[in-house]
């Protein structure tokens, strides 16, 4: 009998944790790819002939529209 409430109170432990995983994962990935060019970035894109700061804006207004939602 005390093993099954041990059990029980385990199984409870985990599955709070892997809940609280999921939604720190969940909101991190929300972030993932919403920060600006960087100039290691603007440089491959100055190599690929897009050299003006329109550009550049372009690109980053683009970044912000990303939805990453389901």
């Amino acid at each position: 009998m005390i093993s099954a409430l041990v059990g029980a109170v385990i199984m409870s432990g985990v599955t709070v944790a892997m809940l609280l995983a999921l939604t720190v994962s969940d909101n991190s990935l929300k972030k993932v790819g919403k920060y600006p060019l960087t100039k290691e970035e603007k440089k491959i894109l100055s190599d690929a002939g897009y050299n003006s700061p329109r550009d550049f804006q372009k690109v980053n207004d683009e970044i912000k529209l990303i939805n990453f939602n389901k």
